[in-house]
């Protein structure tokens, strides 16, 4: 029940934020957007304080903002502020593909009414609503093969990531193992393989988040904050 009553608060969110954000009043609009990029930012501090009050004895290694969905947080909040198809690009696939699944089959170690809880859907949960509100309220759309950049961006993230897990005994990105709770990632075999056969179904996902946009080759940049 508290994981279909967090999708059910965010489902609403969602609506409410792409509704604002599609406000025939710019001041509506810009406002919307704006603090929709501050809080995917913010973002980031509730799951610091989830992981030093729910884990205190937590070590500093498994602090750092390293997990593939922190960096997506920055990345959403470029992305709403800055006018980039690429940037834009990356976020939509990446978080539809990856935070998204996050959601369904979430990884949370403590449930409701722990920091972790709230810390874990808000930060999810804002990272999606700014990748859907791309295309619906900002009128971003990708060209045709721009969702091989956010192909290319998830492997070098992992490339990047997994010596840092190897060094600090960590698993950021789960490129040591997969959740130990359980996920879709449990059903693509043991390490290091479901790290190579998870590269098709992410190409799929990729291709069929294209399929709304097939009338626009040449993809639109969008609107931000700077310019409408």
């Amino acid at each position: 029940m508290s994981h279909w009553a967090a999708l059910a608060v965010l489902l609403a969110a969602g609506l409410c934020l792409v509704e604002l954000g599609q406000s025939y009043k710019k001041s509506v609009r810009n406002r919307t957007t704006f603090w929709l990029g501050t809080a995917c930012l913010l973002s980031l501090v509730p799951d610091l304080i989830a992981l030093l009050a729910d884990e205190p004895d937590k070590s500093w290694e498994w602090l750092l903002p390293l997990h593939f969905c922190s960096v997506m947080q920055v990345a959403c909040a470029l992305s709403l502020w800055i006018p980039s198809r690429i940037l834009r690009s990356i976020v939509y696939y990446c978080v539809l593909c990856a935070t998204l699944q996050g959601l369904v089959t979430p990884s949370v170690a403590h449930d409701f009414p722990s920091w972790t809880y709230f810390a874990f859907f808000f930060s999810h949960g804002v990272t999606v609503i700014a990748a859907l509100y791309l295309p619906l309220a900002l009128q971003w759309k990708p060209a045709r093969w721009d969702f091989l950049w956010a192909l290319l961006f998830a492997n070098l993230y992992l490339a990047a990531v997994h010596p840092v897990n190897k060094f600090l005994g960590t698993n950021y990105g789960f490129t040591v193992s997969t959740p130990a709770s359980g996920s879709v990632l449990d059903l693509l075999g043991a390490w290091p393989w479901y790290l190579l056969w998870m590269q098709i179904p992410a190409l799929i996902l990729m291709y069929l988040l294209t399929l709304p946009f097939r009338h626009y080759p040449k993809g639109r940049t969008g609107s931000s904050l700077f310019r409408n």
